[in-house]
């Protein structure tokens, strides 16, 4: 219930400053709305004692939220809205051994044309909990069949998603910023990781991903050929270059 609670109080606080519910509520949650006559701004004392209604519940409690939303998660902002050619998710169609034999091979070939094309670039990215509780988020960035850059990153009292996530961003962040890069193909082993780079729904995990989505937005920006493509690669495959980044 907690947890419904908090996801409540992160709707409220994520919706646009034109939304009509701003000007029900109280004058620092109103997002400088104007206040409806039946507004809990004009309310007595009295009345506000008496009132049953989700709004007052709502003012008492959005000073505890804490994240901060970015305009690039508005609708009409996002970019899936600006975008939506430029990017693409490559998974087998089902779990059957033969859509995953194909899958892989296709994965092969993006790989090897990521490395013989100019302006090309590829990332192999994962994160996980070892026994320690220390969580681990790798990336690999290729080049020309060669690995030009390891990035490392550890962190404590994250989840599997978010480490995964973290690996992601460790990669995309300074391989956009790459002059003459216009192709990127990162393979992972979560592609719900990836998707939520691309999510516009209030999401806690949004503080560790508006960087990367803002550094995608100004990727796509930069140069009409831009492009990235995520590759499903599951660890139960050993896929060479992803089982480095695994071990």
């Amino acid at each position: 219930m907690c947890k419904l609670d908090g996801r409540h109080h992160l709707r409220y606080s994520s919706i646009p400053s034109t939304h009509a519910i701003n000007s029900l509520l109280d004058s620092q949650h109103a997002k400088n709305h104007p206040p409806h006559k039946t507004a809990t701004s004009k309310l007595t004392n009295k009345q506000r004692f008496n009132l049953k209604s989700p709004i007052k519940d709502v003012n008492e409690r959005l000073n505890g939220v804490r994240e901060c939303f970015n305009p690039t998660f508005s609708p009409g902002s996002r970019v899936v809205d600006h975008f939506p050619s430029r990017f693409s998710f490559h998974s087998p169609p089902s779990s059957s051994d033969e859509d995953l034999y194909h899958h892989l091979q296709n994965l092969d070939q993006a790989f090897r044309s990521s490395q013989t094309a100019p302006h090309n670039i590829a990332i192999v990215a994962d994160g996980g909990i070892k026994k320690s509780q220390v969580v681990t988020a790798v990336a690999h960035i290729w080049s020309e069949n060669s690995i030009i850059q390891c990035l490392q990153a550890n962190l404590i009292n994250v989840t599997s998603i978010e480490a995964k996530l973290m690996a992601i961003c460790l990669g995309l962040i300074p391989t956009m910023e790459e002059e003459n890069i216009h192709n990127i193909i990162v393979i992972t082993n979560s592609t719900a990781a990836a998707k939520k780079v691309f999510e516009s729904k209030t999401d806690p995990l949004q503080n560790m991903f508006i960087p990367v989505t803002l550094a995608i937005d100004s990727f796509f920006r930069k140069d009409g050929r831009n492009k990235i493509q995520f590759w499903f690669c599951p660890s139960k495959a050993k896929w060479p270059k992803h089982k480095l980044v695994d071990d």
